[in-house]
Formats: structure tokens, sequence, C-alpha cells
């Protein structure tokens, strides 16, 4: 009987060791990076800055919220007297998860020429022409739980073209897909990066 149970627990051991999920670890997502200064508001999410208001000192910002950044010692952190911190240009890089880039390694300074800028699209003479507002403009505006439930950050749109314009804070295929789909004909651009 002994002899059973040891056999019985090697086996469970053995199958469980087989069956086992690997670790996921930050390459199991694409990584994704960005050039910009970082600015956390107290008791608000940190934010790698698409764009900041203009009231000095700033109220914050808005963009990408990033996890996983130590404020402190971060490139050129300093504090405003409202309490806002902020840093230099710094470049970031992690893997972008239900709306969050979470960092991978710790940021970066960068100058400003490497500076990330938001998408923009050209617009054509007879995208004036558009009602105003477009049809589409109030479907996006009363969508906004939804973009969030799919965890989707607008940074902007706009007729461009001939078609809509969307910028988000990542592009990946989920996005561009949700996006195509609900909003035709649309066309779609990320402002993080990915790495190659």
């Amino acid at each position: 009987m002994a002899t059973r149970v040891r056999w019985l627990l090697l086996a469970i051991l053995l199958a469980g060791a087989s069956c086992a999920t690997p670790a996921i670890g930050p390459a199991a997502r694409p990584l994704y990076t960005v050039t910009a200064t970082v600015m956390a508001v107290p008791g608000k999410t940190v934010n790698a800055c698409a764009f900041e208001p203009l009231p000095y000192p700033p109220i914050g910002c808005g963009g990408a919220q990033v996890v996983g950044l130590d404020l402190a010692s971060a490139p050129g952190a300093h504090t405003y007297r409202n309490g806002v911190v902020e840093t230099g240009l710094v470049r970031l890089v992690g893997v972008w998860k239900q709306g969050v880039l979470n960092l991978t390694s710790p940021p970066t300074a960068a100058s400003p020429k490497d500076a990330t800028p938001t998408p923009q699209c050209a617009q054509d003479q007879g995208d004036a022409e558009v009602p105003n507002p477009p049809p589409w403009a109030q479907s996006i505006l009363s969508d906004d739980a939804l973009l969030k439930a799919h965890s989707i950050q607008l940074l902007g749109f706009y007729v461009c073209q001939g078609s809509l314009f969307i910028a988000v804070t990542v592009a990946d295929r989920e996005t561009v897909d949700f996006l195509t789909k609900r909003y035709a004909p649309a066309r779609v651009a990320g402002w993080l990066r990915p790495v190659s």
C-alpha cells in the first residue's frame, strides 16, 4: 500500500510539473515605447504626457497611465509647489495591459528631438465641409464607457482625408479592429510605438 501511495504521489508531482503554466515575463506581450515627460498629481495616477494644460504650476496632463516608475529617482524629476511631480523628458519602455503602460525597465533621459509626437493626419480642404458636428462625433462621445471597457484611450478624433481619424494611446490590433468596425470608415493611429 505504501508503495502505491508513493507512486501515486510521484505521478501527481510529475503530472503537475509537466502541465504547469510557464511564468509570463515581460516579453510575453509586445513592448511599447514613448518618449515624453511624466507627471503625477498627488493622489492620482502617474501619466506619460501626450498633452499638458497651460497653468503654472501644472495641474497634471493627459496621456498614458504608467506603473512601475519611481518618480523620485526618474531623470529630471522635480516637485512643484502644488505637489505635482514632473520628470524631464524620458524614454519609457513597457507592456501595454488593460489601458496601462507597465514599465519593464527604468526610464532613461532623452533629448527634445526624441519626443514622441501625438498622431496627426493632414486634412484635405474638403474635410472642412463635414457637417458640424459630424454624425459619428456624438456616437464616439456617447461610447465613453464602452471604450473604457475595451481599455481604449482616445487622444483625439477628427475628419481627415474624407474619413474619421482617431488618435489613441496604443493602436494594437484589437483596438484598431474594434474602432474601424464601430466607426467605419475610420483610420486609427497610436501614440505609443511598438518596440522593434
